[in-house]
């Protein structure tokens, strides 16, 4: 047997988590079978048991590779300015909530929200998921502080633990249907930023 090159690997992975994804995104983790996603996918079922032992393994590596597209999301345009810099993460994941791809990904992670009540691994890598950001925001307040753009009074952590918070709130209206605009979302943001901020 030719031995197979890491990179059509690494590729066949992302084509099987791809299709896991749509079929979680779209019927849900316990209603989906390993034969949707070789349906999805057009893979055979020794190339999908190749890469993974069945669902539960499935379903932890969707949960990382979120953790990946998050990492981006909170990579985009870094800035000297404190309060830019945390616009710029805002508008990065409000951006992504009204494409179809970013929608889909919520609808993942929702799930795995739920699956972390049960789970240890899935909980482990829910809670890692919000220790990043969380950690990234308060970075930014502490260096805000150091300079004088936000107020000393301000605890970095609860701040940075309500930012977070008032994404997931959005992130479940949207799912839910609801229509949440980008200019208003960042409109309130710029008010919970204003609070923050040193007044001159």
């Amino acid at each position: 047997m030719p031995k197979v090159k890491p990179e059509t690997l690494a590729i066949r992975r992302e084509e099987i988590l791809q299709a896991a994804e749509i079929c979680f995104a779209r019927q849900g983790f316990h209603q989906t079978t390993i034969q949707d996603v070789i349906k999805q996918s057009g893979l055979s079922a020794g190339c999908i048991y190749g890469h993974f032992t069945g669902k539960e393994e499935l379903i932890q590596a969707i949960g990382e590779s979120r953790h990946g597209r998050d990492s981006a999301l909170l990579a985009k345009d870094p800035s000297d300015d404190v309060l830019q810099s945390l616009r710029s993460i805002a508008r990065a994941f409000l951006g992504d909530l009204q494409r179809e791809e970013g929608l889909r990904a919520r609808r993942v992670a929702l799930q795995l929200w739920a699956e972390a009540l049960r789970d240890d691994v899935v909980r482990d890598q829910v809670v890692s998921g919000i220790r990043q950001p969380i950690a990234l925001i308060v970075d930014l307040l502490r260096r805000g502080q150091k300079s004088g753009a936000i107020d000393p009074h301000v605890q970095p952590r609860g701040a940075a633990r309500a930012m977070v918070a008032m994404f997931q709130g959005i992130v479940l209206q949207r799912l839910w249907g609801e229509t949440v605009s980008t200019p208003e979302a960042m409109h309130a943001f710029d008010i919970f930023l204003a609070g923050l901020a040193v007044r001159h």
